[in-house]
C-alpha cells in the first residue's frame, strides 16, 4: 500500500505535503512569510538526501551561491531564546550539519573508508579540542560546524558522484550556478551599484555574494570545473556550454578587481599550461600584460601591491598581522592558539570596534593565531593532503595503459592539482578556507574526481 512512498517520486510528494502544512500552519499562527518558507523546506532537503542524494548536492550547489548575500537580510527567531535569531545563511548552514550528522550516523561504516577522512578527523578534532581554552567558544562552534558541512560535502560528492557522466553533471551544474551571480554582477557593473570603500571607488562587482573578493574567489573555482567540462567532454553541445561559461567567468572576474583572485587564476592557468604545454607560456604571459599595459584600473591594483600607500588595504592588512601574531606571543599562547575561529574576537579586543573589519585576509596568520604552532602545522596537513592524494592519482593515471579513462583522469587530477596548488598561495594573503561556498565546489570536485577516476572506489550504491 505504502511501496509508493520507497520511490524517490513518492518521498518527495510526501516532503512536498509535509512541508505545505508546516509552511501553512506558521503563516496561521503569524509567522513571516521568508521564515515560513525557510523552515517548511527543511523536510524536503531530508528526504531528498535519503531518496536522491545526488539532487540534494546539486540543489546546494545550485542554489546557495545566490542566496549568499541576500540571505543575510533574513533572520530567523530561535524557538525557546528571547532576542535570539539566525540568518537565512545561518540557518542554512545549521541544516546542512543536522542532515550531515544524521548521514554520517547511517553510513558511519563506509565514511571511514573514503578518501581523506582521517585528515578532515584531525581537522575537526583539533578545533574541538580548542573548545576547552577558546576566547570565543560560541564562534568556535560555529567554526566547527562550519568545517563539518565541507567534510559532509566531499562525502556526498563521493557517494553520489558515480560514474564519469554524473561527473560532468556536477560540473554543469557549478557552472549553472555562476549565472545569477554573474548577471548581478554586470547589473551592478552596468548602474555603477557595486562594491565601493575609501581605498577604491570604482565600484567592484560583488554579484550575488558579501564582498568582491568572494566572489572572485568562488568564480576561480568555478572556471576549474569549466575548464574540466571543456576538456573532456565529448558532446560539442557541452563543450560550447562550458566555453561560454569560461568567457563570463573570465569577463566577470576581472571587473570584481580583487588582486587575489587575479593571482591565484594567473597561478592556476599558468601552472596547467606550463605543464601541458609549455612552449605557449611566451603567448599566455601577453595577457595579464596587455590588461595591466590599457587598463589604468589593474595598473592600480598591482602597482598599491609594490608600493603600497599608509592607507592601502595591504597596509592594514600588515598592521593587523604584525598586531595580532605579537599579542599571541605576548600572551604566551604561540603554542594552541586563542581558539578556532577566534581572530576576529581577538582583532576587536586588540584594536577596538573603530574598524569595520577585523578578518586577517591570511589563512596562515589565521591559522596561528586561532591554534599556534600546532593549528598552523594542522591548517598544512589540511592544505597539502589533497595536492598529495591528487598528485598520486595523476601519476598512477599517467602510469596505466592509454585510453579515454586515463587521459581524462591525467585531465581532471592536473586541473585539480593546479587549483589547490593556486589557492594555497592565495591563502597567503585572503580567506580562502573561510570562504564556505567555494569549498563546498571545491571539495565537491574532488570527491566525485576521486570516485570516479582514483583508484580507492567504494563498492556499492
Amino acid at each position: 500500500m505504502f511501496s509508493f512512498l520507497k520511490t524517490a517520486p513518492g518521498a518527495i510528494a510526501l516532503g512536498i505535503s509535509v512541508a505545505s502544512s508546516i509552511f501553512l500552519a506558521l503563516l496561521v499562527t503569524g509567522a513571516a512569510l521568508s521564515q515560513s518558507i525557510a523552515v517548511s523546506i527543511a523536510p524536503i532537503l531530508f528526504i531528498l538526501l535519503f531518496t536522491s542524494p545526488f539532487a540534494f548536492l546539486s540543489t546546494l550547489l545550485l542554489i546557495r551561491p545566490s542566496l549568499d548575500r541576500m540571505s543575510e537580510f533574513f533572520t530567523l527567531p530561535i524557538p525557546f531564546a528571547q532576542d535570539v535569531s539566525i540568518t537565512l545563511a545561518q540557518a542554512i548552514g545549521a541544516s546542512v550539519v543536522l542532515l550531515g550528522v544524521v548521514f554520517f550516523f547511517q553510513f558511519r561504516k563506509r565514511i571511514v573508508r573514503i578518501p581523506l577522512f582521517s585528515i578532515f578527523t584531525l581537522l575537526l578534532v583539533w578545533g574541538a579540542l580548542t573548545l576547552f581554552y577558546s576566547i570565543d567558544p560560541t564562534q568556535t562552534l560555529y567554526e566547527l560546524f562550519r568545517l563539518f558541512s565541507i567534510f559532509f560535502v566531499f562525502a556526498l560528492g563521493y557517494f553520489t558522484i558515480s560514474n564519469e557522466k554524473r561527473f560532468q553533471t556536477l560540473l554543469g551544474i557549478i557552472l549553472l550556478s555562476c549565472a545569477i551571480p554573474i548577471l548581478a554582477g554586470w547589473w551592478q557593473f552596468i548602474n555603477g551599484i557595486g562594491y565601493t570603500d575609501s581605498e577604491f571607488s570604482i565600484a567592484r562587482m560583488y554579484g550575488t555574494f558579501a564582498h568582491p573578493n568572494i566572489f572572485a574567489l568562488y568564480l576561480v573555482v568555478a572556471s576549474a570545473a569549466g575548464a574540466i567540462l571543456f576538456s573532456i567532454a565529448k558532446r560539442q553541445s557541452e563543450k560550447a556550454f562550458a566555453a561560454f561559461g569560461l568567457l563570463a567567468i573570465l569577463a566577470t572576474l576581472l571587473f570584481t578587481y580583487a588582486r587575489g583572485a587575479w593571482g591565484a587564476f594567473l597561478a592556476f592557468t599558468g601552472l596547467f599550461v606550463l605543464i601541458k604545454k609549455p612552449k605557449i607560456i611566451p603567448l599566455f604571459a601577453i595577457f595579464p600584460l596587455v590588461a595591466f599595459l590599457f587598463f589604468p584600473v589593474v595598473q592600480n591594483r598591482v602597482e598599491d601591491i609594490l608600493h603600497p600607500s599608509s592607507t592601502s588595504s595591504f597596509s592594514w592588512r600588515l598592521t593587523l598581522w604584525h598586531d595580532t601574531i605579537s599579542q599571541t606571543f605576548s600572551e604566551g599562547k604561540q603554542l594552541l592558539g586563542h581558539g578556532l575561529g577566534t581572530f576576529e574576537t581577538l582583532a576587536e579586543n586588540l584594536r577596538g570596534s573603530r574598524f569595520d573589519v577585523h578578518n586577517p585576509h591570511s589563512e596562515f596568520v589565521r591559522s596561528f593565531v586561532e591554534g599556534g604552532y600546532a593549528g598552523l602545522l594542522v591548517f598544512l596537513v589540511f592544505s597539502l593532503a589533497p595536492f598529495i592524494v591528487i598528485t598520486r592519482n595523476f601519476l598512477n593515471a599517467r602510469s596505466e595503459p592509454t585510453s579515454e579513462q586515463t587521459k581524462n583522469a591525467q585531465t581532471v587530477f592536473l586541473i585539480l592539482g593546479c587549483l589547490f596548488v593556486s589557492l594555497l598561495l592565495l591563502s597567503f594573503t585572503d580567506h580562502v578556507l573561510r570562504s564556505t561556498m567555494a569549498q563546498w565546489t571545491l571539495f565537491a570536485m574532488l570527491g566525485g574526481a576521486l570516485r570516479v577516476y582514483g583508484k580507492q572506489k567504494e563498492p556499492g550504491r
